[in-house]
């Protein structure tokens, strides 16, 4: 249909043609509404915080039965529970002497389960676990909720096979870790360890850049370094390779801590050319509590017997004061 355009003063008139092609009467125009949506995002994120259980920085006291003597603090890391290739009988040996010992405490740095899944490029792994993921998380639960009911957990932190999980929309710390009354690091961070008149400041992450096949400890000297300068104590696992070295730093003596694993037979490392398999269990911490002193025992063993010689001794004094 022609249309007539005046387009002046003088009443000139021009015929408008009618453009081709289809007319769309009823087309939705979106609308972006950027404060509203703003503030969706700003409520979400509110709900979000409110619900998570990790957090980067724990004050822990400890009571110990005997507060005169050290406090052993095992750091355990890389488990993996529910896997065929993890030394179950040296878990539960350590596992039972922290519950039953007095004194005893534990720092878990993560990888508590094996935890493979099918939606993860690591998932021939699936075929090396016996137990599911929701099985091993409740054999996971009820072995460390004993230890957790106890008050001897002082800390968790993440592990890479834990956060596997989050491929299916739910977060370890979040579901497995949330009844529990330790404080989880679920990004790593830093725990103060209040014992006796004297305070352990100690840097935990399961992994960290720097790591070296030929200097096990770097990467806990480059965390020690660059994240934690004022920590007495840096504990890292993930490697497998456990190592431990006693440094002087800033003027103090420090410790940095690489745990070893409960999966010892593991095929990947030698497939990928990362050596042997891994070095059996934790290091175990003494902490003195009426002076800065931090010996670490390469063994649960070593720990064991150095309580035993100090609970003696004490039983000695008490004797003689009899």
């Amino acid at each position: 249909m022609k249309e007539k355009l005046i387009i002046n003063g003088k009443g000139d008139e021009i015929i408008v043609l009618p453009a081709e092609g289809t007319r769309f009467t009823n087309k939705k125009i979106p609308l972006i509404d950027e404060e509203r949506m703003l503030h969706h995002l700003a409520d979400a994120q509110e709900i979000y915080n409110q619900q998570e259980v990790g957090q980067r920085e724990a004050t822990v006291e400890l009571h110990p039965a005997h507060p005169d003597l050290p406090v052993y603090v095992w750091l355990n890391t890389d488990d993996h529970l529910g896997s065929i290739h993890t030394d179950y009988k040296a878990f539960l040996r350590d596992y039972t002497r922290c519950r039953e010992l007095p004194n005893f405490y534990v720092i878990n740095n993560g990888d508590e389960v094996d935890n493979f899944m099918v939606n993860t490029k690591a998932a021939t792994g699936v075929y090396e676990n016996p137990l599911n993921p929701q099985e091993q998380g409740f054999l996971f639960k009820k072995l460390f909720k004993q230890l957790d009911d106890q008050k001897k957990i002082i800390a968790f932190s993440f592990g890479n096979h834990n956060q596997w999980l989050r491929g299916a929309g739910y977060k370890f710390e979040n579901t497995w870790l949330r009844d529990f009354q330790a404080p989880v690091l679920n990004c790593g961070g830093e725990v103060k360890i209040n014992v006796g008149n004297q305070e352990y400041k100690i840097g935990i992450s399961h992994m960290h850049w720097g790591t070296s096949k030929i200097n096990i400890t770097n990467g806990g000297k480059r965390m020690l370094q660059n994240e934690h300068p004022d920590a007495d104590i840096i504990f890292l696992g993930h490697t497998h390779q456990k190592s431990v070295e006693h440094m002087n730093s800033g003027g103090k003596d420090r410790l940095i801590v690489v745990g070893g694993t409960y999966k010892t037979t593991d095929e990947f490392g030698p497939e990928h050319g990362m050596g042997g398999s891994g070095s059996e269990g934790g290091v175990t911490l003494a902490l003195w509590p009426d002076k800065r002193r931090m010996i670490a025992y390469y063994t649960m063993e070593e720990a064991i017997d150095a309580f035993e010689t100090q609970l003696e001794v004490k039983k000695l004094h008490a004797r003689k004061k009899d």
